[in-house]
């Protein structure tokens, strides 16, 4: 089965309850989630920026053939949770900062054969210390 990860950008809307926006995620909104088909993990990233367009990211780890009806079943979960009462009326979207797509698979390094004779350049081109010096 192929390996996927799923990201999910969010704000918590009301400051003042941020401590219990992120007890709820990990407490019940992450329990809640666990039965989603084929999800493997989760885990919870926060921006140390305050102000960030996108405070918190989830990423859900997913070991599926079929990544779209595995979304839409963690869809279904958070959804369900609004009816059992199990969900904050507190938090928000945020849209993707970094991310070009929503999910991305894992490359199964399995598939790939080694490389052999090789031969690589001993020095970085002037593009990789740009970038190098960007960060």
């Amino acid at each position: 089965m192929a390996r996927y990860n799923f990201y999910v950008f969010s704000n918590c809307t009301d400051p003042s309850r941020e401590e219990e926006f992120n007890r709820w995620y990990t407490h019940i909104h992450l329990p809640d989630l666990s039965g989603a088909k084929g999800l493997v993990s989760a885990k919870r990233y926060v921006d140390p920026d305050p102000e960030s367009k996108a405070r918190y990211l989830a990423v859900y780890e997913f070991e599926t053939d079929d990544i779209d009806a595995s979304i839409q079943s963690l869809y279904e979960l958070a959804g369900a949770a609004w009816g059992n009462g199990r969900h904050v009326d507190f938090i928000e979207g945020a849209p993707s900062i970094t991310l070009p797509t929503v999910s991305y698979q894992e490359i199964d390094p399995d598939s790939l054969e080694p490389l052999e004779d090789v031969s690589y350049p001993t020095e970085p081109s002037q593009a990789v210390l740009d970038s190098f010096a960007r960060h």
